[in-house]
């Protein structure tokens, strides 16, 4: 279990977030939303032990996170891949830096890059990827050390409509064949009720925990959903927190 006790961030003069607590439990997948400035990245770089809380403490089962963990994988809107390494080698950076070796590594990698459908690309460069495919190579890399949490800040924001859904469907069915956890930071109302479990809400800035919703749609999820009655409650609900956050 992840969980948040709290927490609250201070940049100098600048409160940032404040007293904020909440659990994301074992192979859950909750998203994050809340009005532009709120802290949500920033909680989200607490969590992955990127910087220091300045009250409180994020811990994975029971443990505090104060330095990254191979047990995090995080993931940003920016695929932020280095430009001189083939996707294969994108991907193997993580166990390049922790010194694994060349053939551990690559099998490693091999295997992610099949998961992530990107075997056939292995040898490109990130300047002939697609945005999509440049965003599946940085999951493959958050992926490559097999972290039991995944934290994701907008990944899908940088994309066209299409691209985006077609991101979320694949990121469905990874979460759902690994039971990995995922925290997922999201600007859109819809993305967060068609992937979460649960939507956790933040008020402006400083940001504090405002309310939680369940969203009990049936499992998988699929296209069609985001057109029916239940969603549209859903969705409409959610903006109404949010407008009051």
């Amino acid at each position: 279990m992840l969980r948040f006790e709290a927490v609250s961030q201070r940049f100098g003069t600048l409160e940032a977030l404040s007293n904020i607590s909440f659990d994301v439990p074992d192979g859950a997948f909750v998203c994050l939303v809340g009005p532009s400035g709120c802290g949500k990245t920033t909680l989200l770089k607490i969590a992955a032990g990127l910087i220091g809380a300045s009250r409180g403490r994020v811990t994975l089962n029971g443990a505090p996170i104060n330095t990254p963990r191979r047990e995090i994988g995080i993931l940003f809107q920016q695929p932020n891949l280095l430009p001189y390494l083939s996707t294969r080698a994108n991907v193997e950076l993580p166990l390049a830096l922790r010194g694994i070796s060349r053939p551990e590594r690559r099998t490693t990698a091999e295997r992610v890059l099949h998961q992530i459908g990107l075997a056939d690309f292995a040898e490109v460069y990130p300047s002939q990827l697609s945005g999509g495919m440049a965003q599946r190579a940085a999951l493959g890399r958050a992926l490559v050390q097999n972290p039991s949490v995944l934290l994701m800040d907008e990944p899908f924001g940088a994309l066209d409509a299409m691209t985006r859904e077609h991101m979320q469907l694949e990121l469905l069915q990874l979460w759902q064949h690994t039971g990995k956890t995922i925290l997922m930071v999201t600007h859109s109302i819809t993305e967060a009720i068609f992937m979460a479990d649960r939507v956790v809400v933040l008020t402006a800035r400083p940001g504090r925990l405002h309310t939680e919703i369940s969203v009990p749609l049936a499992r998988p999820r699929h296209l069609e959903m985001v057109h029916s009655p239940e969603f549209g409650s859903l969705a409409s609900q959610l903006r109404a927190q949010i407008s009051l956050a």
